[in-house]
């Protein structure tokens, strides 16, 4: 990855992570400094002047009208949360589907798209893994989700799970919040994309006291892409098309949030 503050690379390039994106983020907005991140050539423009968005180098041009399209989420950094992981599958499907490769595929087509569109996106996990540790409690492991999004400060965090009921005839989609105005709006925003897109039943979005809602310090929202317990629906969610709708339902949602 190369940094060009104020029209001139900085010598040398620096390997892509996480941690160095969230500090050069962190950086430009405590110093009221413009920041802009290009994936696609693994560029961070840093405009030290003022807090406007710095214009791509003249070589990049040619393609300003893709390159104004993955601008559109510049400087917002957005935690994304695949359910369960590791040492717990989640829910199980009729065919023996498991919850947590499901969310985790969603999860890492969503990263894709959303850095696509200039956004900064922190993984609580991008494997088959623990997000705590092995051992870790249940309520250690919904600890370490929020951990991640709040040290980040993240604007966005999204958690993504698939519904189940024993009934194996309950189908839908439903998005969760913890009430406050700006989840509401963006749970609303993923919820009316989701369905609509997937063709499935809408549960509308709903209030929920989850812990990683209530205890995240930014507009948060669960979403329960459909039922893995129903046949056809699991079918969805395992299925390449299924996860990638879904991924490019909820970057639509998040970019009608942001009105880009």
């Amino acid at each position: 990855m190369r940094i060009m503050i104020d029209g001139r690379y900085l010598p040398g390039s620096a390997r892509v992570n996480r941690d160095l994106l969230i500090t050069l983020r962190n950086m430009a907005k405590a110093l009221n400094w413009g920041i802009r991140y290009d994936a696609q050539h693994e560029l961070v423009l840093i405009n030290s002047k003022d807090s406007s968005m710095p214009p791509l180098p003249v070589s990049q041009q040619a393609d300003d009208r893709i390159e104004d399209e993955n601008a559109r989420l510049a400087g917002k950094a957005i935690c994304l949360d695949p359910g369960h992981g590791g040492s717990d599958p989640g829910a199980t499907g009729p065919t023996g589907t498991l919850e947590k490769d499901n969310t985790l595929a969603i999860a890492l087509l969503l990263k894709e798209k959303l850095e696509k569109n200039g956004a900064i996106v922190i993984m609580t996990r991008d494997a088959d893994a623990d997000v705590a540790h092995a051992e870790a409690s249940a309520n250690q492991g919904l600890e370490a989700r929020v951990e991640a999004a709040n040290q980040a400060e993240a604007d966005l965090f999204v958690s993504i799970h698939n519904d189940s009921f024993t009934n194996n005839t309950a189908a839908g989609t439903t998005t969760f919040h913890y009430g406050d105005k700006e989840s509401t709006k963006l749970a609303n925003l993923v919820q009316r994309t989701l369905a609509e897109n997937l063709g499935t039943k809408n549960r509308g979005a709903r209030f929920a006291s989850f812990y990683v809602l209530r205890y995240t310090n930014m507009p948060a929202i669960l979403v329960e892409v459909a039922f893995i317990s129903n046949p056809v629906e699991e079918m969805l969610l395992s299925s390449v098309d299924g996860r990638d709708n879904a991924a490019v339902s909820i970057c639509e949602g998040i970019l009608k949030y942001f009105k880009v």
